[in-house]
């Protein structure tokens, strides 16, 4: 994949780069926005759960209330009091019975000031029994004052109440899972709310006035907590919220319904929820399995008058309810990432594309100029100012290429005409060396017999001006011969160092060299190069010539060799202090038969040959000068056997 996209071009590596921060991005903010919905989900849940147990609580501490104030005002009525202190059973059991059928108690007794039943609502024939070992009813006795609360009613208790009660109230316990074992399997006990208030004549208790709503299997009292607190909200044909009331662990009023749709009366609370709530007395909120199914619960311990735990009152909403809502809002969330990515990506398509513009159309500018069409890019008026700098700093570019080329063209064409002098004038110069060497060849023999023969005569000095004027003919021949020769350089490795010392070794002895001293500076660890010992021979002769003509009254001569820092060339440098060449003279240098010298000490034809020498070495020759100072001139030869010169137009340069 990467080296497709290093392979790719500009616009498909930003567009690659761009979506995938786009990506990274959107796999981000999905993961954070989950955590934050699952937990602004959660939180909202168990606010939602903590608030209805808070107000189920309330509920049911209000019925309790509103229930022993009822209590309490039928224990004063004047009718209650009078058949009380008059032992009037038949009228008490009938007013019994409208008490507990208007204010839906299940139980309603009165009991005389010992503790014994006076008249049951439920049975009227059972009675006489004491009833004062009941915790809330012994309290009045002791205290006087109502009293009212939860309490439990053992089975004994209740089926003196009568059949149908003492059946209401047996519980068969259906195993729960999650639930902690049982080994009772029957819950006959009933846990009821106790209302007890004293029956005083004056200042004297003569009885108390006993009423109880049993808890187990009782809908309407559990139905009513439920419609107040989450009303009848349904998800997937399950009530969202439910109410329940224990009896120790065993569920004795509920709505919770189980898989055949029947309220799960007899199942049990979880082990969990039981010890923390029920044996350590703590409130728990939570996520709790209710029945079949996980339930958002709370959970808080009922207590009876002495503060013993003795049941649970449950406050749950469905868990699947809020499920469904973090499915729905991170679908929602998905969704809005995705067309954002979607705008995202659609958004920088256009920019990059509107950003990579300019660049193809640098890039269409550059394939026009490497075709040799030095087109210009266009600055249009809605180019930003990058794109309008970009685009100026190209067409000055082009423009300098266009105009280095004109130049290099230009200097081309003046050294292909110079070429072509110089070979014509060498062709020129061959042509009339040939045809002049074979008559100056008799000259000179003719001249030397005559010369012998008039010896001592009035002759011999013009004949010896006609010898010497001839042999200065033959030299200037020879130069000519040489100049024009394109003679193959005979190449073989050898130390340039050893090459120049051996040449000079021998011109060093000349009458000219006396007042000059020769300097060398030599780099000994030069690689043996290949060259033709005689032609480059010739050069460093013609080359220390010039510097010891150049320096008539004495100097130094400083030759240097050492390797390009580029180590592909060697170079040689021959540095006099002698005269200097003007600028003008610079330019006809390497022309042949050019000289400065005096009439008779030189052709002309010495750096003309020199010339010639070092391009057939693919070398190259440069000089430097400033008159009164001296000159050097340096020469390149290739460290190995080159082909054609690279760039010639560069050696052309420092030649001019």
């Amino acid at each position: 994949m990467i080296k497709f996209l290093n392979r790719s071009d500009i616009r498909l590596k930003l567009i690659v780069g761009l979506l995938s921060i786009v990506l990274l991005t959107g796999a981000l903010s999905i993961l954070v926005g989950v955590r934050i919905i699952d937990r602004n989900v959660i939180r909202e849940a168990q606010d939602s759960v903590e608030s209805s147990l808070a107000a189920t609580e309330f509920l049911y501490r209000e019925e309790i209330a509103k229930r022993a104030r009822i209590v309490n005002y039928l224990s004063k009525t004047s009718e209650i009091v009078q058949a009380v202190a008059r032992g009037d059973r038949e009228f008490l059991f009938t007013k019994l019975e409208q008490i507990k059928k208007e204010f839906e108690f299940d139980i309603v007794n009165l009991v005389d000031a010992g503790g014994q039943v006076l008249v049951r609502a439920n049975n009227f024939e059972e009675y006489g029994d004491s009833i004062a070992h009941y915790s809330y009813v012994k309290w009045v006795l002791e205290n006087r004052e109502p009293v009212f609360g939860t309490g439990v009613l053992e089975n004994e208790d209740i089926r003196r109440e009568g059949p149908m009660l003492a059946a209401r109230t047996l519980i068969p316990v259906i195993p729960t899972p999650h639930a902690q074992p049982r080994d009772v399997l029957v819950e006959d006990r009933a846990l009821v709310i106790k209302l007890v208030a004293p029956v005083m004549s004056g200042r004297r208790m003569i009885g108390i006035l006993y009423a109880a709503i049993v808890l187990n299997n009782n809908e309407t009292f559990i139905d009513r907590f439920k419609n107040l607190v989450f009303r009848d909200e349904e998800f997937n044909d399950k009530e969202v919220g439910t109410t329940t009331i224990f009896l120790g662990d065993v569920r004795v009023a509920t709505n919770v319904k189980d898989r055949d749709g029947r309220r799960a009366i007899g199942t049990q609370v979880s082990e969990e929820v039981f010890r923390e709530v029920f044996e350590e007395g703590r409130t728990f909120v939570g996520k709790a399995f209710v029945v079949d199914a996980w339930y958002l619960s709370g959970y808080t311990p009922i207590y009876d008058i002495h503060d013993r735990r003795i049941g649970i009152l449950y406050a749950g909403i469905l868990e699947d309810k809020f499920n469904a809502i973090l499915r729905e809002t991170t679908v929602s969330f998905l969704q809005v990432i995705a067309l954002t990515t979607i705008l995202a990506l659609a958004v920088a398509v256009y920019l990059i594309g509107a950003a990579t513009r300019p660049v193809k159309r640098i890039i269409t500018a550059s394939a026009e100029i490497a075709r040799g069409n030095y087109a210009k890019i266009e600055i249009r008026p809605g180019d930003d100012q990058d794109i309008r700098n970009i685009g100026t700093a190209f067409n000055k570019m082009t423009e300098a290429i266009e105009e280095r080329d004109r130049w290099l063209k230009n200097l081309a064409e003046t050294s292909i005409l110079k070429s072509e002098k110089l070979a014509s004038i060498g062709r020129l110069a061959s042509g009339i060396a040939h045809e002049i060497n074979n008559p100056l060849t008799g000259v000179l023999t003719y001249s030397c017999l005559l010369l012998e023969e008039l010896r001592g005569t009035p002759h011999e000095d013009d004949l010896k001006v006609i010898q010497d004027e001839t042999l200065r003919c033959r030299t200037i021949v020879r130069g000519l011969l040489d100049f024009a020769r394109d003679s193959r350089p005979e190449k073989i490795d050898v130390d340039i160092n050893a090459l120049i010392d051996a040449s000079l070794r021998i011109i060093e002895k000349n009458v000219s060299f006396q007042n000059i001293t020769i300097v060398r500076d030599y780099d000994r660890s030069l690689p043996l190069i290949s060259v033709d010992t005689g032609q480059i021979r010739s050069v460093i002769n013609n080359l220390a010539v010039n510097a010891a003509d150049a320096m008539p009254d004495g100097g130094r001569l400083m030759i240097t060799t050492h390797r390009d820092p580029s180590g592909d060339e060697i170079v040689i440098k021959f540095a006099d202090t002698g005269v200097g060449i003007s600028e003008e003279n610079m330019k006809k240098l390497f022309e042949p038969f050019f000289t400065t010298k005096d009439k008779g000490k030189g052709t002309g034809l010495g750096l003309a040959v020199t010339y010639g020498v070092i391009q057939r070495h693919n070398g190259s020759i440069s000089v430097r000068s400033k008159v009164g100072e001296g000159t050097e001139f340096t020469i390149r030869l290739p460290r190995r056997e080159a082909g054609p010169d690279p760039n010639p137009w560069e050696s052309a340069k420092e030649e001019s």
